[in-house]
């Protein structure tokens, strides 16, 4: 193989290890699952109670 074929593999994993998701922080987990369900009929959202 070349030397550039090389180098532009090595660049082409490292931009999928870049883009892999990254866990999410306890404070940040606790925000994103508030627990609160809501309905809409289109106009207003409404919270369900107990759900």
């Amino acid at each position: 193989m070349k030397f550039t074929t090389i180098i532009a593999a090595v660049l082409s994993l490292a931009t999928f290890a870049v883009a892999a998701p990254v866990p999410a922080t306890d404070d940040v987990a606790a925000r994103q699952n508030h627990g609160m369900c809501v309905t809409s009929d289109g106009t207003t959202v409404t919270q369900i109670e107990g759900c």
